[in-house]
Parts: C-alpha cells; sequence; structure tokens
C-alpha cells in the first residue's frame, strides 16, 4: 500500500471526512467501538479452539451482526465466523457451508431463502460464492468477504462487486470488505484501513 493511500485510509477510520450519518456511525459506533461487550469471553475461548481469525477481527465481525441484526447468518469456509455470529444472533438461524463450493452454498440458500448475512472467508469459490449471494439480497441484508486486496485479479474483482448496482454502501478494509444493500442509502464507497 502506498503512503498516500494508507494516510487517506487511516484518516477515515475515525470518521473523519465522512459525510453521511450512518456510515459516521457506523465508523464510530460499531467498528470503532472500545466497550467490551457481553460475549467477548466466549468469543476469545472460541478462537482459541478454532483459530483461523484474530481476536481483533472476530470482535469487529461480532459488532458488525450485532448492528445488522440479521434474520440468519451464513459463514463460507470458516467455522470461527460461524462461532462469532452465533454468539451475536443466538436467535438467528446460523449455518455453515461445508466443502467451500457453490453447490453447497446454494443448498444453504434454499433453507434460507433471502441472505440475512453472510461471511465468506478465502476459499477458490468465494467470487462465485458472492456473486450468487448478491442475487438473494434484501435491504437489510450484509455480506463480508476475506481477502479482497490479495492479487490484482482479486481487487479487480472486488472493484466490480463495488460498482454494481446492488451494493450501495461498501467499506473497503483491506483485508476483508463489507457490503451493505439497503437501496434508502446513496451509493457510497470508503477505503478504511484496520
Amino acid at each position: 500500500m502506498r503512503l498516500g493511500e494508507w494516510i487517506n485510509r487511516k484518516r477515515h477510520n475515525r470518521g473523519f471526512g465522512i459525510q453521511s450519518p450512518s456510515a459516521f456511525f457506523f465508523i464510530t459506533e460499531v467498528l470503532n467501538e472500545r466497550l467490551p461487550y457481553y460475549a467477548y469471553k466466549k468469543l476469545d475461548h472460541a478462537i482459541e479452539e478454532c483459530g483461523g481469525m484474530s481476536k481483533r477481527h472476530a470482535r469487529e465481525l461480532f459488532r458488525i451482526t450485532n448492528y445488522a441484526h440479521p434474520t440468519n447468518c451464513i459463514s463460507v469456509a470458516s467455522e470461527t465466523a460461524g462461532h462469532v455470529m452465533a454468539a451475536a444472533r443466538p436467535g438467528a438461524p446460523c449455518h455453515s457451508v461445508e466443502g467451500e463450493s457453490v453447490e453447497n452454498f446454494v443448498c444453504v440458500m434454499k433453507e434460507c431463502k433471502e441472505v440475512g448475512m453472510l461471511y465468506v472467508a478465502e476459499c477458490p469459490a468465494r467470487n462465485a460464492i458472492v456473486e450468487a449471494a448478491m442475487e438473494r439480497t434484501n435491504n437489510s441484508s450484509v455480506i463480508i468477504v476475506e481477502g479482497i486486496n490479495d492479487r490484482k485479479a482479486t481487487q479487480e474483482w472486488w472493484q466490480s462487486i463495488v460498482n454494481s448496482p446492488q451494493a450501495i454502501v461498501t467499506y473497503d478494509m483491506y483485508s476483508y470488505g463489507i457490503l451493505f444493500f439497503d437501496n434508502d442509502k446513496k451509493k457510497q464507497h470508503y477505503k478504511l484501513k484496520r
């Protein structure tokens, strides 16, 4: 990452230059929340058992799930993400897609009908799964995608997702991306550094 891009990303981390009240709230009160939540000890234990995710990333995922209040939670290629989302939304059905294939994801979607919250870790079918999921979103759907800046081809794919008419508000966190689909909001894209 170039120095200029890093400075711009860090500036937006605290909400500086963010004009949208909802995006400002999401950045300052959800992503940057520093107070302890009721399930952090349980999350830390799940991370120690399963691994595959940093404590900071797991806590961010927990807060995002808690904020989004999804009707269902689906994790692809990440057992830890499934535990984190289940801890944040104990009343919602949580599904883990085994085998990391598009066919397995489609089978889970037959049961769910629409995407509430989807977490897609790095896997060979990641791009196809995200594209299939975008066809089943509603105004309250959230999709989180890992590894969006790993390679040039992945960066170009992520940019095509950001430019698509379905994704309304998007956040590029450098190591992962967040997609919101609320049609009541203006199309916006934010780059942050976590």
